[in-house]
C-alpha cells in the first residue's frame, strides 16, 4: 500500500525517532513537493527537516494544490488529498479536518497513533506510551482520552 503523509506525522515521527517505521509499513511513502518544502525549507532548522530531508525512501511528487480545498485546508492537506486519491493510496493524516474531507472523498485515511499502533502489532516498537510522550513534548496536542485510547489498544494500560 502506498502512504501520501501530511507534514504534521512526519514532523513528529522525525522528531521522536521514527519516520524510518514509514517504509517498513509501506511499499511507497509518496509526498507532495509542497509539504516536503513546508518541513525541509520552510522549516529549516526545526523538529524533523534534518530526517526528512535525508529520507533517500520519500518519493517526492509534485502535486497541485486543489484550490477547492484551500477554503477549509492547508496547503500541504489540500495537494496530499488528490494525490492520494489519484495514486489510490492512504492518507496520513492527524488534522481533523482534513480527516474529514479524506475521507469524504472515500480515502483510507490514517494518523500518526495508527501508525505506531501497527507498527507495535507488527514488532516495529516496543511500546507506543514513550513515543506518544516524545511526540508530545516536541509540541503534539495529545488530549487524555485519545492518548489512554491508543494505550489500551496498545495493550499498556488497563481497561
Amino acid at each position: 500500500m502506498i502512504v501520501v503523509p501530511d507534514a504534521g506525522p512526519l514532523i513528529y515521527l522525525a522528531g521522536a525517532g521514527h519516520l524510518d517505521i514509514l517504509p517498513m509499513l509501506y511499499s511507497e511513502v509518496v509526498v507532495p513537493r509542497i509539504v516536503f518544502e513546508e518541513i525541509v525549507i520552510a522549516g529549516a532548522g526545526l523538529t524533523g527537516a534534518e530526517e526528512v530531508k535525508h529520507a533517500s525512501w520519500l518519493r517526492i511528487e509534485d502535486a497541485p494544490v486543489e484550490p477547492s480545498l484551500l477554503s477549509v485546508l492547508d496547503p500541504g492537506e489540500a495537494a496530499a488529498i488528490p494525490l492520494a486519491e489519484r495514486l489510490g493510496a492512504e492518507l496520513l493524516a492527524d488534522d481533523a479536518r482534513a480527516r474529514e474531507v479524506a475521507k469524504q472523498r472515500g480515502l483510507l485515511v490514517v494518523g500518526t497513533f495508527g501508525v505506531l499502533l501497527v507498527a507495535k502489532k507488527k514488532g516495529l516498537v516496543r511500546e507506543v506510551g514513550p513515543i506518544i510522550m516524545s511526540m508530545e513534548a516536541l509540541g503534539m496536542f495529545v488530549s487524555a482520552p485519545l492518548r489512554d485510547v491508543v494505550l489500551r489498544i496498545a495493550g499498556e494500560i488497563g481497561k
